[in-house]
């Protein structure tokens, strides 16, 4: 199993005393120790909340979520400092997910507050340059305080790689954009959701993808089809039963896939889900169910643990996670309670490396 020495967490201590910024967690320690880390804040950033890292490039990349939105690329070395190249506007507002082809070619930028998707052509160096790529889209849902318009919310390689997948909240569609070399066509084909689910993570690797409903509080399992580009949902499933400690309604954020099982983080409940993937892949059930940060925006897996960002409470959460089928693994294939907790102030994005 990987372990990671060195996390990056993406930011948005926007307000109050706090440095904003890039912060870097350091272990010194094997896998699973967490004591005497090493907290650092890398580099000033204004509310740097999502990263994400080029496949071969020395290079790291983060948002600007702002309503002029920019996105920024680092040069790292063998340390881990990080020193700023290049930024460029994204051409929407609020951008608040990153992303880059596998090629290495292409950067692209969900912007939730106006729905625009960027595409950002990168050079050879892999710094972002001028050439960015806009795609606007249209469309509301059934809720009026969050669905009024369109609210690009993060973006997914589809399973065959042919495609550039949108999650959408404010509209309730799936976006694919054919791809030709990394580079978006303008015309995506699209997958209707359940009216009101309000999409906003996707996870999955194979026929069956992961859907987060942030507004409907259910996880949607969706049959892709990579021939063309568009899914059908196979089941809707409750993502959260722990009571609301911070607010009635259950605000589903970051979903994972790995080693049988899909993680989905919720907010109102601060809670973490496990569920089981069935052999077909099409079917869900919830195993297991644990409190952690308040208001969990982002996880990561490093080792055997799951790193929760928990937005509200300033702190990264470390619980103990052990993939199914491991026989030594008390937790088998679940998420345990919290171990331990790091202070960082609003983290909202964990990227380990």
């Amino acid at each position: 199993m990987t372990v990671y020495r060195q996390i990056w967490v993406g930011t948005d201590a926007n307000e109050g005393p706090d440095p904003e910024g890039i912060w870097r967690i350091q272990r010194p320690g094997p896998a699973g120790d967490w004591d005497g880390v090493d907290v650092v804040r890398t580099i000033a950033a204004s509310r740097a909340t999502y990263l994400t890292l080029h496949p071969s490039a020395d290079r790291l990349y983060a948002v600007s979520e702002q309503d002029g939105g920019r996105v920024i690329s680092y040069a790292f070395g063998a340390d881990c400092t990080l020193g700023q190249v290049r930024s460029v506007a994204t051409g929407g507002s609020g951008p608040c997910h990153v992303r880059v082809h596998p090629q290495g070619r292409w950067l692209y930028v969900a912007n939730y507050g106006d729905g625009v998707l960027s595409a950002v052509e990168l050079t050879e160096a892999g710094d972002v340059s001028d050439h960015v790529l806009t795609f606007d889209h249209a469309g509301t849902g059934p809720n009026p305080d969050r669905q009024e318009g369109p609210h690009a919310h993060s973006t997914r390689i589809s399973p065959g790689g042919g495609y550039l997948l949108v999650a959408d909240l404010g509209t309730d569609e799936i976006r694919a954009y054919p791809l030709e070399s990394g580079r978006p066509d303008p015309d995506p084909v699209i997958t209707s959701l359940p009216a009101g689910s309000g999409p906003r993570h996707v996870a999955g690797s194979g026929r069956y993808l992961y859907i987060s409903g942030e507004l409907s509080g259910e996880v949607l399992v969706l049959d892709w089809d990579e021939n063309t580009g568009r899914g059908e949902v196979v089941q809707q499933v409750r993502a959260a039963t722990l009571p609301g400690r911070s607010e009635d309604a259950y605000y589903l954020s970051h979903i994972l896939f790995s080693s049988g099982v899909v993680l989905v983080a919720s907010r109102g409940s601060d809670s973490v889900s496990t569920f089981t993937v069935h052999e077909d892949g099409a079917r869900l059930e919830l195993v297991g169910e644990v409190h952690t940060g308040a208001w969990p925006r982002h996880m990561a897996l490093s080792g055997p643990n799951l790193l929760v960002a928990g937005e509200r409470e300033d702190r990264v959460l470390i619980h103990p996670f052990t993939p199914r089928g491991d026989p030594e693994g008390r937790y088998q294939g679940a998420v345990g309670p919290v171990q331990h907790e790091i202070e960082i102030p609003r983290p909202m994005f964990i990227l380990p490396m």
